[in-house]
C-alpha cells in the first residue's frame, strides 16, 4: 500500500491515496488503519495546529496519547521536530515512513535513522 506513496510531495491535508501529495499525519493514520493498529480518530484540529505552527500543543497531545516503547518496533510512531516544522512517521516493514518537507515521502531503514523516541498509542 505505502510503496506507491514514495516520492509524493509534502502537502498539508493531502491524502496520499489520491496520488497528489501527502500529509504525514494522514499517511501515518492510513498505515495504522491498514494494519489494524488502534489509535485515536484523526482530528482535523490537529492538522490546523500543524499549519499554524502550534508545535508545542501538538507535541503535548501526542505524548498524552502515546507511551514510550524504548526502541523501534513495527507500527511504532515517532514525532520529530525541526526549527520550522513538526512531523510524525511510522515504522513499517523495518523502516521509518515519513514525509520530508523538501523531498516528499521517504522510507529509511530504522537502523539508519538517527536516535528517536518510538511510541505507540495507548
Amino acid at each position: 500500500m505505502w510503496h506507491r506513496w514514495i516520492g509524493l510531495p509534502h502537502e498539508f491535508r493531502a491524502d496520499p491515496n489520491n496520488g497528489q501529495g501527502a500529509d504525514c499525519l494522514i499517511m501515518t493514520w492510513h498505515v495504522l488503519d491498514a494494519a489494524g493498529v488502534p489509535h485515536p480518530a484523526l482530528n482535523a484540529e490537529w492538522l490546523s495546529m500543524a499549519e499554524r505552527g502550534d508545535y508545542e500543543a501538538l507535541a503535548k497531545l501526542y505524548r498524552g496519547f502515546t507511551i514510550d516503547l524504548g526502541k523501534p518496533e513495527e507500527y511504532a510512531v515517532t514525532m520529530f521536530r525541526a526549527a520550522d516544522h513538526i512531523g510524525i512517521g511510522v515504522v513499517v516493514d523495518g523502516g521509518l515512513l515519513h514525509v520530508n518537507r523538501r523531498k516528499g515521502v521517504r522510507w529509511i531503514p530504522v537502523e539508519r535513522c538517527k536516535k528517536m523516541e518510538y511510541r505507540r498509542f495507548k
